[in-house]
């Protein structure tokens, strides 16, 4: 085991690392920096912080795009308990970042997409984009991307005919 900097600090002068040198090396997993907000804190407050740009979509293409969005946020939401409950882990659905992954890709994704390919979409980013990585903070990528990605490759067309606003 590695030790601690109050251990090193206990060595003879002689055994620490010379002047300029790195006393010690801690190799550890994010987050490197704490804020001392915790996980539920940052996921509703990026949630809140997507509020503008949804308004905006409304404003733009119109009250269905909050059906999309719903759909999509709903789909994440269920698709995340879901898998938990099946792998026998706690539902963490409270945690808020299903929702935001929901959200992601919902504002992502071209306003008049057919919800039922959303809710696919929505699916795909918790199920592969993260769930099968492990859960929260274990995904390499980001699984709003990934569900965007998933339905750019399954859905071309309708991935790329985009409404005027």
């Amino acid at each position: 085991m590695p030790e601690t900097a109050e251990e090193a600090q206990k060595r003879p002068e002689g055994e620490r690392a010379g002047a300029g040198e790195a006393k010690l090396l801690t190799v550890a997993s994010s987050p490197h920096l704490l804020s001392g907000e915790d996980v539920p804190q940052l996921m509703y407050g990026v949630a809140l912080a997507l509020l503008p740009a949804l308004a905006a979509a409304v404003f733009l293409f119109g009250w269905g795009v909050l059906g999309l969005v719903a759909a999509v946020t709903g789909a994440s939401l269920v698709a995340e308990a879901a898998f938990q409950r099946a792998r026998g882990r706690a539902v963490t659905i409270s945690d808020g970042s299903a929702l935001v992954t929901g959200l992601l890709l919902a504002l992502t994704l071209p306003p008049r997409l057919p919800i039922w390919m959303g809710v696919v979409g929505g699916v795909f980013a918790i199920v592969f984009g993260k769930q099968i990585y492990g859960g929260l903070g274990s995904n390499p990528f980001n699984p709003a991307l990934v569900g965007r990605v998933f339905l750019m490759v399954a859905f071309p067309v309708a991935m790329t005919t985009w409404t005027a606003p």
